[in-house]
């Protein structure tokens, strides 16, 4: 039956009309324990006067509302966050007043003070240092608060909790409503409470919503007048306090009551009985067709509330975006010209408070200097109306007079359903101040054009030349007398690089807009003896104290220099990010590379007595062998790949790679080296792989033979010149090589740089990308000239050194492997472990493995000292999460000063790899690596201290 009430109740919230996507929608706030006003029954479902109150101006006003009871203290917080947006009942004081809106009241209540059967205490002057309850939040809390009367507060969660804190003797008093604390000592029957002294506090019951909701607060107002003139307010008010109101009766008059009532009841009550045993099937249909509504009508209400929250959010985001911009924004009621709104910059530009801008009509912007007045204002506002915006220049005043310029556009709008002027405006009184004191400066402008730094050119109004600093003569070709009185597009001659079409003239469109303009990218300037160069240009109008255009001036450079330097640089970064994906992909190319490698090199070794699977296998490794240089080409774009520079001899660099690479072709090199060329500070094998890469490109461009030149020199670049190339030193080695082979075509030369582009049908793209890379990764630059039929000539510049050639020291012999001995691997790649593995044992050696530096550490210190030590240790450089092999071999070498640590890695040009005796390795081994490879590293790591028999 209370299911069937909560539905019906459910209906009879929604309004008559029907609800619609127009209908208001509101969520109401109450006390969950504050009967008979609001609480929640034994089923959970809101009941109360206020309840009743609320659904019935909800259906008259067709509001569609939901119900949230909830501690009353809660209630005002939620009410105050914005989480409901009515409390269905409030009672209304001063201090309630600064934070909430109140709508007429629907009750008019009396506080009492409660006290113990017995006590002295009468009023509640004579609770002065006494222990007082109240309930939180409540208005009788607010009151001692404000008054100080108590000795001391107590506060409870709801007004049952006060008086069972009172009777439990917690407080000599309490403060509460006078009728519901009555009820509540009669619902918890608890006769050793009292009420005493007269009625106190006094105050309207109101509904109430947030300071500002007026659009809430007179739907609630019409809706209670409307209820109170159907007399709908007078059967609700009967419904919950008629019943404690009673006029008085005797015992005798209540038993001759009953007795004239109870037989015609009881008659009535089996007529019930008969009537709803005879509906009991209609009612349990219409249960369940209520409970799908039910269902129907909870989505609908979640759809509705997430519609509400979205539009709060908007609202949100509108009034951050209002408040964002540096320049004041003031919304005018488009009929009376009052303010409407205001952003926080137009405050702070106005020098006033929100309450003293809005609805004013903000006359404190006139000055009343000259023509700014009051009336122009309002005229300036009316022709905005009409749909003229205007954009004016005003001299205004602030709220406290001081006077300011202020730059002010007005523009019709439409805001929330009201025909809005928005003036946005901005203090430019510096900018007046600057066009005042450009006035005054102005016979000095001759002499400060011919100091600026860029080129400068001045017209007048018919677009003919004034003025021209040095730079503009020397950039134009034109000088001073030549230009002065000839139209602009006569001296100043632009066309588009990429088109070559002219550009616009900017001094035209300067005078037309009046704005300042800046030139497109590739606008080139054509001298007067036909030179062109790029150039960067901006244009602006010279104006006078009136603000009326006078003249142009445009202020221009020549940045032919800048964007050579940005394409060579924008070629740097291409590569760059190739690199990080390049770097990756090797090295876990190498570990898979040398388990096939690694495993075809064993089996090569053991198939000595098969030739067929012995020749096949050699064909294998020869792959590999490709694949190999292939990964390192790769890994010279990772950082893996940074060069380990040394002083060295470019010249026998050069020698030695160009003879293996022409070994055998018809092409031959014509040497061209200065006799005191400078050492250079590089690292041998990647400039080899540089000259063996540029050689193999002109060996390639002439098939049918032909001759290099190849010239080294020193170069040294003058300071006056610096930034012409992208190197940062003054003394560098020039390398050229020069062929003579069909040149390239001029669509590819921008793009021969690029990773794995390529026009040869077996090239793999990598070759001149691997060379860039390498030679910009040693401070240096390379740079191509070529043109069809005319060869092309390939140029780099490394740095020079200082220090002489160091002394090559003599070949150390090679150490044959003895085949035994004890050899710990640590690699976190199980291929690379079971290859190792197999290849060790195959040569006689026994095999630990382990997968991190902290096994590798563990299982060394445990066999150290003892009858079987750990002889070799190989150590891959990097392992991913765990400790790589550079800090592994520290802790062995702390352990055990004497270690043979070799150091393994797929990074050949790491710097450990490049000089790993100075990190303290007796030797180290690149990955991929053959049967051979690794027979002559451990062979030398053993040879450097005494096996153990």
């Amino acid at each position: 039956m209370r299911f069937f009430i909560g539905i019906m109740g459910l209906f009879l919230l929604c309004p008559a009309a029907g609800w619609t996507q127009d209908n208001t929608y509101f969520v109401f706030g109450g006390d969950n324990r504050y009967p008979p006003y609001e609480y929640l029954d034994d089923t959970g479902m809101p009941q109360g006067f206020n309840v009743d109150i609320t659904r019935a101006i909800a259906r008259e006003m067709g509001i569609f509302t939901r119900l949230n009871l909830m501690p009353w203290s809660d209630a005002r917080s939620a009410l105050k966050a914005g989480e409901v947006d009515v409390l269905m009942g409030m009672f209304k004081s001063p201090e309630r007043q600064r934070h909430f809106a109140f709508s007429t009241p629907h009750y008019v209540a009396s506080y009492a003070v409660f006290v113990p059967r017995g006590s002295p205490i009468g009023s509640l002057a004579e609770t002065a240092g006494k222990c007082v309850i109240v309930q939180k939040g409540d208005l009788g809390h607010d009151h001692l608060l404000k008054e100080k009367v108590a000795g001391e507060i107590v506060v409870r969660e709801n007004m049952h909790e006060v008086l069972a804190a009172l009777a439990a003797g917690e407080g000599d008093a309490a403060l509460l409503s006078r009728v519901q604390g009555l009820i509540i000592l009669n619902e918890d029957k608890i006769d050793t409470i009292e009420a005493v002294g007269p009625p106190i506090l006094q105050r309207e019951y109101c509904l109430a919503v947030k300071k500002g909701d007026h659009k809430a607060l007179a739907l609630l107002n019409e809706g209670l007048s409307a209820i109170k003139a159907s007399g709908r307010y007078d059967e609700i008010y009967e419904k919950w306090f008629g019943a404690y109101e009673p006029e008085g009766f005797s015992g005798v008059e209540l038993l001759r009551y009953m007795a004239m009532v109870g037989v015609p009841l009881l008659g009535v009550a089996m007529l019930f009985l008969l009537w709803s045993w005879s509906l009991k099937r209609k009612v349990t249909q219409r249960t369940e067709e209520l409970s799908r509504a039910n269902e129907i009508l909870n989505r609908q209400i979640d759809e509705r509330i997430q519609a509400e929250r979205a539009l709060r959010a908007s609202e949100r985001r509108y009034r951050e975006i209002f408040n964002t911009p540096n320049d004041g924004i003031i919304v005018y009621d488009a009929e009376s010209g009052t303010v409407v709104d205001i952003n926080d910059s137009g405050l702070e530009l106005m020098g006033a408070t929100r309450e003293e801008v809005l609805g004013s009509t903000t006359d404190i912007l006139a000055s009343g200097v000259g023509g700014f007045t009051e009336e122009k204002r309002l005229e300036l506002i009316r022709e905005a109306v009409k749909g003229n915006s205007q954009v004016v220049e005003w001299l205004t005043r602030r709220k406290d007079g001081s006077v300011f310029w202020a730059e002010v556009s007005l523009k019709l709008a439409r805001f929330e359903d009201q025909s809005t002027v928005v003036a946005v405006g901005r203090d430019i009184t510096a900018r007046k101040e600057a066009e005042e004191k450009l006035s005054q400066e102005k016979e000095r402008l001759a002499v400060t054009l011919r100091s600026i730094g860029d080129g400068v050119i001045t017209s007048d109004v018919d677009g003919r030349v004034v003025l021209m600093n040095k730079i503009a003569e020397k950039l134009t070709g034109w000088t001073q007398i030549e230009a002065a009185g000839k139209p602009m597009t006569e001296v100043f001659r632009i066309i588009n690089e990429k088109t070559r079409r002219p550009c616009e003239n900017p001094v035209e469109k300067v005078l037309t807009t009046g704005n300042i303009i800046t030139l497109a990218n590739h606008t080139a300037l054509i001298a007067k003896d036909g030179t062109e160069r790029s150039i960067a240009d901006s244009g602006a109008p010279i104006m006078d104290r009136t603000s009326t255009i006078v003249g142009v001036v445009l202020v221009f450079r020549d940045v032919t220099d800048e964007n050579r330097i940005e394409e060579e640089l924008l070629k740097v970064r291409k590569l760059e990010s190739v690199g990080v994906l390049a770097g990756g992909i090797a090295h876990d190319f190498n570990n898979i590379l040398m388990a096939v490698l690694g495993g075809v090199s064993l089996a090569r070794t053991q198939s000595m007595d098969n030739p067929e699977i012995h020749r096949v296998l050699t064909d294998v490794l020869r792959a590999c062998g490709r694949a190999k240089d292939l990964t390192q080409q790769l890994l010279t774009f990772s950082k893996g790949g940074d060069p380990v520079t040394r002083v060295a001899s470019v010249v026998d660099v050069v020698r030695e790679s160009a003879g293996f690479v022409l070994h055998g072709s018809r092409v031959r090199c014509d040497n061209r080296f200065a006799e005191d060329l400078w050492p250079a500070e590089i690292d041998a094998g990647q400039i080899s792989q540089v000259v063996q890469n540029l050689i193999l490109n002109a060996v390639q461009a002439m098939p049918e033979g032909g001759i290099i030149t190849i010239t080294a020199e020193n170069h040294r670049i003058d300071p006056r010149h610096v930034g012409l190339l992208p190197l940062k030193g003054e003394r560098y080695v020039k390398l050229s090589f020069r062929d003579d082979g069909p040149g390239i075509a001029q669509n590819c030369i921008d793009r021969i740089f690029d990773p794995f582009f390529t026009t040869k049908k077996t090239g793999s793209g990598l070759g001149l990308a691997t060379t860039h890379s390498i030679v910009s990764k040693h401070d240096g630059h390379i740079q191509v000239v070529s043109a069809p039929g005319e060869g092309t000539c390939f140029t780099l510049y490394l740095p020079a050194s200082d220090e002489a050639l160091p002394t090559l020291p003599e070949q150390k012999k090679q150490i044959q492997a003895p085949g035994r001995g004890r050899v710990l691997v640590m690699d976190d790649e199980e291929l690379v472990r079971d290859v190792v593995a197999a290849l060790l044992t195959s040569m006689g050696y026994e095999v630990l493995l382990t997968a991190s530096g902290e096994e590798a550490v563990a299982l060394y210190k445990e066999l150290h000292g003892g009858a079987d030590p750990v002889d070799v240790v190989i150590t891959d450089l990097t392992v991913a999460g765990a400790m790589g092999g550079l800090e592994a071999a520290g802790q062995i070498w702390q352990w055990d000063p004497k270690a043979r640590v070799v150091v393994s890695s797929g990074y050949s040009n790491d710097p450990v790899m490049a000089d790993y005796q100075s990190h303290g390795f007796c030797a180290a081994i690149v990955k991929p690596y053959t049967y051979a490879d690794l027979m002559h590293v451990v062979s030398e790591a053993m040879g450097k201290g005494q096996i153990k028999n």
